[in-house]
């Protein structure tokens, strides 16, 4: 069962701290604004688009219309009589976007009539007309006078991403005449519901109320939730026929008149994209604008049908904004060190797609998050938490695996690096509980003066590399190699908790390998062996030993040299254990007492010796034989 090992997390605080870091150098970018075109341009995308309102019609000055009716503009005659024809539908109010900020006198066709008195006449007849100014151009007095309002037509200031994103309710400049100061789709929307009290704003400047709406701000301007088209449409020529296609989308709807002539200038890119049909240009140049522009009348519907309906946008908080940041940066900053590499990568992967996912769907509710910045900050976070780990402990780990490479598993000196300083290894021996585990070939010595001297070292070399592959499986740390002998340690240099079951589930396997070990040396004509186990548990000294110019890790004690004998009294593919070892892992093995060993310097009666006999994965699990007879099969049949 190999395992693989995570960071300490007693030096978990120094890659939170990188992760920290990074997520206030994001938050940087943030407050000054240096990537503020690429946020707006992704927050725009997280707009939720709807369906557009069919309860506004929309009245386009087309292609169409001026090839019909010639260039624009034309005669005010012309627009009373399209008003005149609407009104005789009875809509609700008609926002005429269009600056009627001049006379056209006399039509040349027919000297007797006044066009200017006409519209005159039509705007007061139909009694619910809106006419647009800007602080530049107003409406011309005999029109503004008899007129149900007059309203600011303007739009916010582009983003930094160059789109139209919001509409002032309190416009800064405007004309006289828009004496409530107010957008000409407010005081549409003032008419066709019937609002009579005055729009008011918290002193907060974050919220307006308008009759019954209570209209989010963010900068003193309202964010528009716009559609991506489809409203009912009839061509400005058709309504001056007396012949919209569908007459029943203008009774009881609002109806916005606009231009929609690439060459009026009343073009504007907006927040969100989408599919023009052909009547947006003109046939000549179908490409003459970009998705994400639009016609300014379509726009103030889209203003509409945001107050109409309710469908509000609501921007994240800054403050909200900053602490997700500096929060997700510290957590995967953390987590990247204490996880594994693929685990940390993973996470990260895991965290940037669910926090895409939700800034998804909080953008399809009307809610506007931060689409860039905290999944930058995650990114870099991860960064510096993993350059953090290089930085910080690669030396370490260097003259860790210049002195335990050799006897001590990698994934052992990549834990030391972690946890410890090399001078707190070697500085000082230290006592602590151990278990030490001996193998060795059962009568090697004698067998080695018959064969050759390569025969010799290249079934040691085979047999030393199977035993010690298996102690680094089970986090065992090798002490030495004494000719044909291993020595291992478990509970140092770090600690394990379950070190006595550790050496006992590695010694199995050191049994359980035999036949494989034996095939390969006859698959390469040397003899077979057989080895065993002394396993002993108990305090002794570890720590950095020899001289100034050779110095080795090993361990001390009465614990050693007492499971060096239970070693050598070891027949072949069995372990023999003592008492403290049994008395650690007496749940997982079952053992037989060895009567008559007798080791210098033990009493017989006060000193039992055990050997093991089966073992168990955990205290439920059924029992599993030691292979011994397994393996002692193998060599006799590659004995004979």
């Amino acid at each position: 069962m190999v395992r693989e090992r995570v960071g300490d997390w007693r030096l978990a605080w120094r890659f939170a701290l990188a992760g920290l870091i990074a997520g206030m150098l994001v938050t940087a970018f943030g407050y000054f604004g240096v990537i503020n075109r690429s946020f707006d341009a992704a927050q725009d995308q997280l707009f939720p688009a709807p369906s557009a309102d069919p309860r506004i019609t929309l009245v386009a000055i087309d292609q169409r219309s001026n090839d019909s009716l010639g260039a624009y503009p034309w005669l005010n005659s012309y627009h009373a009589k399209v008003i005149n024809y609407l009104a005789s539908l009875h809509p609700k109010v008609i926002l005429f976007d269009v600056v009627l900020d001049h006379l056209t006198f006399k039509d040349p066709e027919n000297p007797t009539e006044n066009t200017d008195a006409e519209l005159t006449s039509a705007i007061k007849s139909a009694g619910n007309v809106v006419l647009v100014c800007t602080a530049d151009d107003a409406p011309r007095p005999e029109f503004a006078a008899v007129a149900a309002a007059v309203g600011e037509r303007g739009f916010s200031i582009p983003d930094a991403a160059d789109s139209i994103r919001g509409v002032e309710l309190r416009p800064k400049n405007t004309c006289p005449e828009n004496e409530a100061q107010e957008p000409a789709f407010m005081q549409a929307l003032r008419i066709s519901q019937g609002i009579s009290s005055a729009l008011s704003i918290n002193p907060a400047g974050t919220e307006a109320t308008f009759g019954s709406h209570h209209i989010p701000l963010v900068g003193n301007q309202m964010l528009i939730n716009f559609t991506k088209g489809g409203s009912p449409t009839c061509p400005y020529v058709d309504a001056l026929n007396a012949s919209c296609p569908h007459p029943e989308v203008i009774t009881n709807h609002i109806v916005v008149i606009g231009t929609k002539l690439i060459d009026a200038g009343d073009v504007y890119s907006q927040a969100v994209s989408f599919p023009h049909d052909k009547s947006f240009c003109p046939a000549a140049r179908q490409k003459c604008m970009l998705d994400n522009q639009n016609y300014g009348y379509r726009i103030m519907g889209d203003a509409i049908s945001t107050v109409l309906s309710d469908r509000y946008i609501h921007l994240q908080p800054a403050i909200s904004l900053y602490l997700a940041i500096l929060l997700l940066s510290t957590v995967v900053g953390l987590f990247v060190y204490v996880l594994s590499f693929r685990n940390g990568m993973l996470l990260t992967a895991v965290i940037l797609l669910t926090y895409f996912a939700v800034v998804v769907v909080l953008g399809q509710n009307g809610y506007l998050s931060d689409p860039l910045y905290a999944p930058i900050a995650i990114a870099l976070a991860a960064s510096f938490s993993l350059g953090a780990r290089y930085v910080l402990e690669e030396r370490e780990r260097r003259k860790v695996e210049a002195i335990f490479g050799h006897y001590v598993d990698p994934r052992i000196a990549r834990q030391l690096a972690a946890s410890k300083s090399i001078d707190e290894i070697i500085s000082r021996g230290e006592r602590r509980d151990l278990t030490m585990l001996f193998v060795d070939i059962r009568g090697f010595t004698a067998m080695s003066e018959a064969m050759h001297a390569e025969d010799v070292l290249a079934v040691v070399q085979e047999y030393l590399e199977e035993m010690s592959a298996l102690i680094f499986k089970w986090d065992g740390t090798i002490d030495k190699y004494v000719g044909d002998e291993i020595v291992a340690i478990w509970n140092a240099p770090v600690e394990q908790r379950d070190h006595a079951l550790l050496a006992l589930r590695c010694a199995y396997d050191l049994v359980n390998q035999a036949p494989a070990l034996l095939a390969r040396l006859a698959a390469k004509r040397l003899p077979p062996i057989s080895w065993g186990v002394g396993i002993n548990t108990g305090p002794a000294v570890v720590g950095n030993m020899g001289s100034k110019d050779r110095l080795q890790y090993t361990a001390l004690g009465d614990t050693v040299n007492t499971a060096s004998r239970f070693c050598g009294a070891a027949e072949a593919f069995t372990v023999i254990i003592g008492q403290p070892t049994f008395d650690a892992c007496a749940e997982f093995v079952a053992v037989d007492q060895v009567p008559g060993i007798q080791l210098k310097g033990k009493s017989a009666e006060t000193f039992r010796v055990f050997r093991v006999s089966a073992i168990r994965q955990d205290a439920s699990s059924p029992w599993v034989p030691f292979p011994t007879e397994a393996a002692m099969s193998a060599y006799s049949a590659q004995k004979r």
